[in-house]
């Protein structure tokens, strides 16, 4: 029986899950993504209640909508401060438009813009910067909250401007990295390796939520290794990190399957790093799937996340309110149902 055992052992060690490696929250991820949706509705205030109750008494300081493209697409951001907590949460709102989405793609062909000696970054990120920064610094810099730690947080390309917004943040010595803490979900890549290295450098606590196939955080695309061999589905490729392309910065907090309390989730801190083949870098995308990793992208911890904002984040509507064709669809479902025709 002992010889048994002692051959059991290493299977054994296999299949039992290590413990927590990194600081990441999955509660704190929960509470934030109602910030990130509520970036894209006027119901701040409610999503800020239903996140934290009303014990932390976070009030709102800005709310800030700007053009930040040539063809006047709009970028959004608010900042909400709690006394009590001695805290401060700075949230960006993602993308609103096609158009928008475009040109975020478009600006990301091409080298990128140096960020603050940091590394090169993605051109309209750092526009969109630039435009919504002065009000966050007043914020970030009164002397009332000189001392507050800081959270970042946004979905989609409101993780990209929090990402950046915290980067400058530590970078200006407004605050220690140890007093900054970045919350993402499905954040498209923001800078190069050397952005990626330099950031890691001064923000050890970032975490980068990715659901299950969300595309956006595969994009723009990074130099894969194309000599590696794969056994994943479809051949894919890890990222290669001896190029000065798109990559990368902060840890991976991937859910593979599903997001409801208490789901599985992957901290991601296997080679390369960063870019862990070991979590959603494995999956290869195919175009026939799109619908699928679009579904994805928009839906956080049980939520569609812009609509949901916009309800103030009433977890009745999960999906958001329906649309004007959305309900004569359900009519019509309901009357075919009700005469036998389905």
């Amino acid at each position: 029986m002992r010889s048994l055992l002692l051959l059991l052992l290493p299977l054994l060690s296999v299949s039992i899950p290590l413990g927590k490696q990194t600081g990441y929250d999955d509660a704190e991820a929960r509470r934030l993504v109602k910030l990130a949706a509520a970036a894209y509705g006027e119901r701040h205030v409610s999503c800020i209640n239903k996140a934290f109750g009303n014990g932390e008494n976070f009030h709102i300081e800005n709310i800030e909508q700007k053009s930040c493209d040539h063809l006047d697409s709009t970028c959004a951001s608010f900042t909400v401060v709690s006394e009590n907590a001695r805290r401060i949460i700075v949230v960006f709102r993602g993308t609103r438009s096609k158009s928008q989405l475009f040109l975020e793609g478009w600006q990301s062909v091409g080298t990128g813009i140096d960020f603050f000696d940091m590394g090169e970054v993605n051109r309209y990120f750092l526009n969109a910067h630039l435009v919504l920064w002065p009000e966050i610094e007043k914020v970030i810099t009164n002397p009332r909250w000189a001392n507050f730690d800081i959270t970042f947080t946004g979905h989609s390309l409101g993780g990209a401007l929090a990402s950046l917004a915290a980067a400058r943040t530590a970078k200006q010595g407004f605050r220690s990295g140890s007093q900054i803490k970045v919350y993402t979900f499905g954040q498209p890549r923001v800078g190069n390796v050397q952005f990626a290295r330099n950031f890691d450098a001064i923000l050890p606590n970032t975490y980068r939520v990715v659901f299950r196939r969300d595309i956006v955080p595969h994009m723009p695309a990074c130099h894969k290794n194309q000599t590696f061999i794969s056994e994943h589905e479809g051949g894919a490729k890890p990222c290669h990190a001896e190029h000065q392309d798109y990559y990368h910065h902060g840890t991976e907090i991937w859910y593979p399957d599903e997001m409801s309390a208490g789901a599985h989730y992957v901290e991601c801190l296997g080679a390369p790093k960063n870019e862990d083949f070991g979590c959603s870098d494995r999956i290869k995308f195919f175009v026939d799937q799109s619908d699928t990793y679009t579904w994805d992208h928009r839906h956080y911890f049980g939520v569609k996340v812009p609509p949901y904002g916009k309800t103030g984040c009433d977890d009745l509507l999960p999906e958001g309110k329906p649309t004007v064709f959305e309900n004569v669809v359900k009519r019509l479902n309901l009357l075919t149902r009700t005469i036998g025709l389905d």
